[in-house]
């Protein structure tokens, strides 16, 4: 007769692992009120607006803490900006800073 335990363990442990790579905090990004979170995939050099996931903590004193979560897609650079033509040159300054940063070093 075959053990069922043996079967279920082994994928569940690799559910996990993975499930623990996806959620690593890579930075912040503090958001104005009004203005919503874009993302400018450079592969394919699309903009499109991020939804986020929002929580809301309570604290022993009573407070609430509102925070939003977003999942981080391979090549792609986050902005908080008011609209998306804001948010297209706010990228596209930071790209001309950092291509002067690096023709200065060579």
């Amino acid at each position: 007769m075959l053990d069922p335990q043996l079967h279920q363990s082994k994928p569940e442990q690799e559910v996990r692992i993975q499930a623990e790579k996806e959620y690593k905090l890579l930075g912040r990004v503090r958001i104005q009120p009004g203005h919503s979170l874009f993302a400018f995939n450079v592969k394919t050099a699309t903009l499109k607006k991020v939804d986020r996931k929002g929580e809301v903590i309570l604290t022993t004193t009573g407070g609430q803490i509102k925070r939003s979560k977003v999942f981080q897609e391979p090549d792609t650079v986050y902005v908080a900006a008011l609209n998306a033509k804001n948010a297209l040159k706010k990228i596209l300054k930071q790209f001309k800073k950092t291509k002067n940063q690096i023709h200065e070093k060579v």
